[in-house]
């Protein structure tokens, strides 16, 4: 079986490689064995991998912080899943893998969607939805601004925000950004008066906006 594994930790380039380890046992009661369709690569793998994030595995080991795939085998006391069932990896799971046992608490099956998507549930959209629930006063019609919206956080909470009716301006560092973000372009310079005349007029669900540049915001600068 294939895995991405490190032996030391480092810049990914340098100490992450391709290897062959050996096959998971069956499961366990109350385990299931997955097999991994889709492993993204986020952030937090690399500051693992980089040995700079909380989450420190033991050395050598595998490394991927999250993921999706399908029931292949079910453990004893597992009754709530079968084989074929697409279930998250859980989180720290260590998913760069081809095959893994994990316990079947907290799994359940996934809806019919691309699995793409899906692989990336776990940390991403958890944290936008938290995000916006630790604002509980926000009603629809409100509005949020955000910085970095074209992170998958970012992009996670305007996808949020829509379905419980909360607008958003979203700001970006780069023009070409913009239509990522399903959003309007407007100058560098001109984002706060285009989220004030937003308040008066028709704007559309979700405004995005430029960043002031590095230069503007130095020449800004006291």
């Amino acid at each position: 079986m294939r895995a991405a594994l490190i032996k030391a930790f480092g810049e990914p380039t340098e100490v992450l490689k391709l290897a062959d380890v050996p096959e998971p046992s069956a499961p366990a009661a109350g385990e299931v064995l997955v097999g991994v369709e889709y492993a993204p690569i986020n952030m937090n793998d690399l500051y693992v991998i980089q040995g700079a994030f909380p989450v420190r595995p033991s050395l050598p080991n595998i490394v991927g912080n999250e993921g999706v795939g399908r029931v292949l085998a079910v453990g004893g006391g597992a009754e709530h899943l079968k084989i074929g069932d697409r279930v998250l990896i859980p989180l720290y799971a260590f998913s760069w893998r081809e095959r893994l046992a994990v316990p079947a608490t907290g799994l359940f099956s996934l809806p019919e969607a691309e699995p793409q998507q899906l692989a990336m549930l776990g940390i991403n959209p958890p944290t936008a939805s938290l995000l916006r629930d630790e604002a509980p006063d926000f009603k629809p019609g409100d509005w949020v601004v955000q910085n970095a919206a074209n992170s998958g956080v970012g992009r996670s909470l305007i996808t949020i925000a829509k379905a419980r009716g909360i607008k958003t301006i979203n700001l970006v560092r780069r023009q070409e950004l913009i239509p990522s973000c399903r959003a309007s372009a407007v100058t560098s310079w001109s984002w706060m008066k285009t989220a004030r005349s937003t308040r008066s007029g028709q704007p559309s669900e979700t405004v995005a906006c430029r960043s002031p540049s590095t230069e503007l915001r130095a020449r800004a600068a006291p």
